[in-house]
């Protein structure tokens, strides 16, 4: 029987893993549904639609967050992550991205959710950092822990689709397996919106989901209802 021979990992490669290990790590905690920023309580407009018929299945869910992340604000709020890595100040940047809010309830979805997050990065990661609007706020809090832009970026995404993937399921309501499907379908999308948001420039902002923006502005007024946007 031969004798064995074992090839040693270098130092520099098990180092190279652990930091990677750790980034991957760090940003499931912070897009992590059990991370206290109230993410489930927001709907983004979605309960409007569903209750209005426009979201009433698996197929209509999947266009309506493909047009989010293509051409509305799943995509503006992608950019402003991934610009705040190349900004030396994000005041200018968290201005835009409160002023580029359609209305009253996406204000409130991005800074309460924003200050909250803010809020645990001081508490328990003791970053000092502002309240600031929810993706200027997660973009300066992983340049300063060091993360990946591009994972930062995905990941973003992916949790928002995934909150409202799980609004859905409740209230249409879908089912566990098919939101999942959703979910899944929506990855390659994800991958596009997020390739495009690392290289975009601080004058690529534009959205074209208005029928999105109308439902923010109706959940204002809808009754009853069960998510705050």
């Amino acid at each position: 029987m031969g004798m064995g021979v074992h090839i040693p990992t270098p130092t520099g490669q098990v180092h190279m893993s652990m930091h990677i290990e750790a980034q991957h790590l760090t940003i499931q905690q912070w897009m992590s549904p059990a991370f206290p920023i109230g993410a489930f309580a927001y709907s983004h407009g979605l309960e409007w639609a569903i209750e209005t018929g426009r979201v009433n299945d698996r197929a209509s869910l999947f266009d309506w967050l493909v047009d989010l992340l293509e051409n509305g604000s799943a995509k503006t709020d992608a950019t402003f992550v991934a610009l705040v890595y190349h900004a030396e100040d994000c005041t200018a940047l968290n201005s835009q991205a409160i002023a580029l809010c359609p209305s009253k309830e996406r204000i409130m979805e991005t800074t309460l959710q924003g200050d909250a997050f803010c809020k645990v990065l001081r508490d328990v990661w003791g970053t000092e950092m502002p309240d600031l609007a929810l993706p200027v706020a997660i973009g300066v809090a992983a340049k300063l822990h060091g993360l990946d832009r591009h994972l930062t970026v995905s990941s973003y995404l992916h949790a928002f689709c995934s909150n409202l993937v799980s609004a859905a399921v409740r209230l249409v309501p879908l089912g566990q397996t098919l939101g999942q499907k959703v979910l899944m379908d929506l990855t390659p999308v994800i991958q596009t919106t997020t390739d495009y948001a690392v290289t975009a420039k601080t004058n690529d902002f534009w959205s074209n989901c208005f029928l999105s923006d109308v439902a923010s502005m109706r959940h204002e007024t809808q009754s009853p209802r069960i998510f705050k946007t």
